[in-house]
């Protein structure tokens, strides 16, 4: 009789981790590069275009589209550090999307001026969290991309640019 049950639970357990194996998505990280561009359309809200590519050492590229960009400034209470917080909206034209929130940029020196004023800044801009998406950025499980680039507020330059590099891993 202890033979029997103990068969029972084997075949029982066995099943268990049989299920729970299959439900477990296998996680693939990217190497993401890219670039974007946006315009100051407000203190607090730029709109612009980015082009992203995602590549995996094993597969090649499996993403490389361009996209609407909404950039939204969501704390500035740390402004005079030199440090703001924003959350960013993409769009890409096959129906891949995605939100960023939380992420930080940070002045990292002053490229121009306008009578004494900064008005160009050079920023390094960190991206970490990814709470929802839809396509390819539906399950992201991580998310480290530093953006490097310049915000421009001076009369007769309003353009924003920036070069993206990191990783996206999703499940």
């Amino acid at each position: 009789m202890k033979s029997k049950i103990f068969a029972i639970a084997l075949v029982a357990s066995g099943t268990a981790v049989g299920y729970s194996n299959l439900s477990i998505a296998d996680e693939i990280c990217y190497d993401v590069g890219g670039s974007l561009t946006t315009e100051n359309i407000t203190p607090a809200l730029q709109l612009g275009n980015m082009t992203l590519t995602l590549s995996h050492g094993a597969t090649g590229e499996v993403f490389s589209e361009t996209g609407s960009l909404v950039g939204n400034i969501t704390d500035d209470s740390q402004a005079g550090f030199g440090k703001t917080v924003l959350s960013h909206k993409a769009r890409f034209p096959q129906g891949d999307s995605f939100v960023t929130d939380g992420d930080v940029a940070q002045i990292v020196d002053l490229i121009a001026f306008d009578n004494g004023a900064p008005c160009g800044f050079a920023i390094f801009e960190k991206i970490t969290d990814i709470p929802k998406g839809t396509g390819l950025f539906k399950n992201v499980t991580s998310v480290d991309v530093t953006a490097l680039g310049t915000v421009y507020n001076c009369p007769g330059v309003n353009e924003n640019s920036f070069e993206l590099s990191g990783t996206l891993c999703v499940e």
